[in-house]
Formats: C-alpha cells, sequence, structure tokens
C-alpha cells in the first residue's frame, strides 16, 4: 500500500490537484488557440498517460494545413500497455496519413472520399499497433533462447504490454479543412462543447458526443460480439463484462483475450513454466474476443464549436457529459469563486455516505479547464469530500475513485478576449 500524506485544507487540495496541470498557447492562427490538460492518479503507478504531437507543413506555401493529436491511453491490469501507446499510437498514425497523402499527391483536398481515406488510416494504425503488440513481438521472443540466468529478466517490455491493457481516444485535428475526427477503442470518451440557440432567443451550451462507450453495457457491442462468435451468446458479456471480468469491449494488449490456447501455452511454458489454468480457460474458444480497430468519427467544426473534452472514464464515472461541457462553459464566460481556505475532517465512512447519496455542488476556482473538472468530479464545492478523497492512499482509493485524465481542447480565437470585448 502506498501511503499519501494527508490532505488537510483546500490549500493543500488545491496544490495536489494542480501538480500536473499543463496549458499551451498555439499561436498558429489554425482555429485552434489553446489547450489544458492534468491528470490525477489513483492507481500507483497511474494506469493512464496521454501524449499531444502538432505536425506544422514544411512551407508556407504548403497545401495542407496544420494536424494536430491529441491522446489518452486509459491503462489497466498496469500501465505499461498504455505507456507503449503514448510513445507508439500517434507516430503510427501520422505514417499512415502520410501514406495516403502521398498516395493522392497535393489534390488530396480536392478527392471526394478524404474523410474516409483518413478514417481508414487512422483505423489501420491502430490495428497495427496491436498487432505489434500482440503477434510480432512476442513471435520474436518466443524465437529467441533465453540465456539460463536471464530468468523473468528476459521479458521485454512488448510482452508486458501483451498482457496488461489499455482503452484509447485520439482526437486528431485537419485545419486543412478544419476537420475533426475521434478514434475510441474502449471506453474513453470525446465531447464537443457547442455554443447553441435556445428557446428565448438567446445562447446555450450544449454538449455533442463524438464517441461512444465501447463495453459490455452496450447493446451494439454485445451484437457485434455474438455475430463475431455465433454459438457462445450469453457465454462472453457475464454481467457486463468480457466473461465477467474486463469491461471495454475495445482495447489494445489484453492478450488473455485475444491469444487463442496454442499461443498462451507457448508463452506461459517458455516464460513461467505454467501448463496449468492458464488464462481463458475453457471459455477461450474462439478468440479474439477483443479488438483494438476504433470507431472514428469525423466532425466539421464550425464557429458554433468552442472546444472539445476528451476523458479517461475516470471523469465519466462521476460527470455527465452535459456537466461537463456546461462546467468548462461557465469557465470560458469568466464564472469564478474565491476558495474556502477551512479546514476539514472526514471519516472512510462518512466518506462513502457522502459520495453516493448527496447531491453534486459545483464550484469555480480554477483558470485550468480540465483541473476545472477533475476538481468538480472528486467533490466541487465540498472541500471535505474533496480532501478525503485525495488522501486515501493506493489502492484503497480505486473503491471510490479511478485514474483521472482530462484534455481540453479550445477552438477559434480567444474565447475570453472576444468576451472581455463585448462586456465593453
Amino acid at each position: 500500500m502506498r501511503i499519501n500524506p494527508i490532505i488537510r485544507s483546500p490549500r493543500e487540495a488545491t496544490t495536489k490537484l494542480r501538480e500536473n496541470q499543463v496549458s499551451f498557447s498555439l499561436q498558429r492562427n489554425n482555429g485552434v488557440w489553446k489547450y489544458e490538460s492534468n491528470q490525477l492518479g489513483s492507481n500507483y503507478p497511474i494506469e493512464d498517460m496521454k501524449s499531444v504531437n502538432f505536425e506544422y507543413p514544411n512551407s508556407e506555401k504548403s497545401a495542407f494545413g496544420d494536424r494536430l493529436f491529441f491522446g489518452i491511453y486509459d491503462g489497466h491490469s498496469g500501465w505499461n500497455t498504455s505507456k507503449l501507446l503514448s510513445e507508439k499510437l500517434i507516430p503510427r498514425v501520422i505514417k499512415h496519413l502520410d501514406k495516403a497523402i502521398e498516395g493522392y499527391g497535393e489534390y488530396s483536398n480536392l478527392i471526394s472520399n478524404k474523410q474516409e481515406l483518413t478514417k481508414k488510416a487512422i483505423e489501420k494504425a491502430f490495428v497495427e499497433v496491436d498487432d505489434d503488440i500482440l503477434i510480432y513481438s512476442t513471435n520474436r521472443l518466443l524465437n529467441i533462447s533465453p540465456k539460463p540466468d536471464e530468468g523473468l529478466n528476459y521479458i521485454d517490455e512488448n510482452l508486458l504490454s501483451a498482457f496488461a491493457g489499455s482503452c484509447a481516444i485520439l482526437a486528431y485535428i485537419d485545419t486543412t479543412d478544419k476537420g475533426l475526427y475521434i478514434a475510441c477503442t474502449g471506453d474513453s470518451r470525446a465531447v464537443l462543447g457547442v455554443k447553441d440557440d435556445d428557446e428565448k432567443g438567446g445562447k446555450k451550451w450544449k454538449a455533442v458526443a463524438l464517441s461512444e462507450d465501447q463495453t459490455g453495457r452496450s447493446e451494439k457491442e454485445v451484437k457485434r460480439l455474438n455475430k463475431e462468435h455465433p454459438g457462445e451468446e450469453g457465454n462472453i458479456i457475464i454481467n457486463g463484462r468480457i466473461f465477467g471480468g474486463l469491461e471495454p469491449t475495445r482495447s489494445f494488449g489484453d492478450s488473455k483475450y485475444k491469444w487463442n490456447m496454442k499461443m498462451q501455452e507457448a508463452v506461459f511454458t517458455k516464460f513461467f513454466k505454467i501448463r496449468r489454468g492458464l488464462p481463458g480457460g475453457s471459455r477461450n474458444k474462439t478468440p479474439p474476443y477483443l479488438t483494438a480497430r476504433p470507431e472514428v468519427t469525423y466532425h466539421k467544426l464550425t464557429e458554433n464549436d468552442k472546444f472539445l473534452v476528451i476523458a479517461s472514464d475516470g471523469l465519466w464515472d462521476e460527470l455527465s457529459n452535459e456537466e461537463v461541457i456546461e462546467l468548462v462553459g461557465k469557465l470560458l464566460e469568466g464564472k469564478r469563486e474565491m476558495i474556502n481556505e477551512e479546514k476539514n475532517n472526514f471519516s472512510e465512512d462518512e466518506l462513502k455516505y457522502e459520495n453516493n447519496m448527496q447531491e453534486k455542488v459545483f464550484t469555480f476556482v480554477d483558470e485550468n479547464a480540465s483541473t476545472h473538472l477533475i476538481r468538480n468530479a472528486l467533490g466541487g464545492a465540498k472541500q471535505d469530500l474533496l480532501c478525503a478523497l485525495l488522501s486515501l492512499p493506493s489502492p484503497i482509493s480505486r473503491r471510490f475513485r479511478d485514474d483521472i485524465t482530462v484534455t481540453v481542447v479550445f477552438f477559434g480565437p480567444d474565447y475570453q478576449t472576444n468576451i472581455k470585448d463585448k462586456s465593453n
């Protein structure tokens, strides 16, 4: 068990919440003016990872604009897979997008199916990275004999990435035509914040989901699995989970749900000297039961689209799409409060009651939108609840909160400046 320092005051809670926050202004006049990101661990070490990559054209005369990538990788059963994805997934996507561009030359923006071409390139990259994890790297290891004294040290990072698993959510913005692509594998989520007309002729914030959670509770995913595994209907999804264990129905890694028994036996016999009780057991009839193939959606950005929130499920477990968009929207409009510096004491029994029974009370004390969302997911204005949740050690903390990673991307000109101009 990792012992966390007790958070005894709102000031200490704020310090903890802001440890990993990032705010970056692009200043490229490309339709994206800023992004903000933060993450808070519950597992130790944290299993969530994130990455950002900006691709700028080589020349001002280029027919292509900036390409912006934002990824979040929600790991499980360890951090190995999510870490690998944070290093390799976006570069692989860029590689396949470049191949698509080269295939159609500088006139690719005139091709009527550019969106489908882009979707296929992203999809191919996701599947290829998972194949690297599960097939190519593992086969290479199986064909090399370890030295007698190497033992488990012989197991490299790729094999550990096959044993662990991770979801992935990727936002790709093609500034050439204001195209926003969301690729989702698993149950992380992307939601767009739109400033829409209301019934009274004014404006309101609207949440537009750009991804669907892929879990055992999704009728669409259950139908897909039943179609892919005829004769096993009712045996794959148990209590909303794959074989009663894993909640996401799409992921990277997670070899025990993807390798057939021959591969399971080869790996575990060679590296662990295990021949009985292999993962999957008698239920492992027609693997793979999971896929890394993403659902890729396209949205053309308009002037009403103000920001995008992508986050791991640790945020969405606590806040709805509408709550998230309203919280960021009001923050953009300038709503602020002062932090109440009172000290608080809270027991674990009281924490459980508070967390499950009482109404949410939101607060607006953070400038950083991602920190703002994490704070409000963990108690908001209820300082005692927030301090208690941040004080719980891992792994006990997982009973109350998951790892949370949030990235908020802001579109258009500086929104705060526009508000100030209008107020004058």
